[in-house]
């Protein structure tokens, strides 16, 4: 997300501060609040692995996810980035959202997060071997695609979506 241009124009209104105020409520009301500690899955290497009960904020309800690995969906091309987002909702439930790939990593574009989710973190892969990362079926730790996987985990209020309407 990049820092938005504050607008200079003139306001006869107070429903521009109403709805800027508004998305940054919504932005601190749906928050991780621990680390999911992401990682290679352990009953299959070409998921990711939740290794930490996570927990978050959703409008004043507290909501917990267990451990449990999920799929990676979608394909990143051989020497591209991409990216794939966790996200959770207050029913705990877990949805992984790939972005759009790019030649480098600061072109990638982040995908849209819905305003009731949490994002929990993201897996930023890379190939840099002889083939394409496929979710769901390379592995991420693959010698011969070599995904370049690197994992971050988000415990703090995050939500670009919301944050590039401010």
């Amino acid at each position: 997300m990049a820092k938005a241009a504050i607008s200079t124009s003139p306001i006869n209104s107070d429903k521009y501060l109403r709805d800027i105020l508004g998305d940054l409520q919504d932005i601190f009301c749906y928050t991780c609040l621990n680390s999911a500690g992401l990682a290679i899955g352990t009953s299959s290497k070409a998921d990711v692995l939740i290794a930490n009960t996570t927990y978050g904020m959703f409008n004043g309800v507290l909501k917990g996810h267990t451990t449990d690995e999920n799929v990676l969906a979608g394909t990143v091309t051989a020497d591209k980035f991409n990216v794939f987002v966790l996200t959770m909702s207050v029913a705990g439930t877990i949805t992984v959202t790939m972005g759009t790939e790019a030649a480098t990593l600061a072109a990638v574009v982040l995908p849209a997060i819905p305003a009731s989710e949490a994002v929990i973190g993201f897996v930023i892969v890379n190939p840099t071997g002889t083939g394409d990362f496929v979710g769901g079926t390379t592995e991420l730790d693959d010698a011969t695609v070599v995904p370049n996987a690197v994992y971050v985990n988000t415990p703090f209020p995050i939500n670009w979506t919301l944050a590039e309407n401010l």
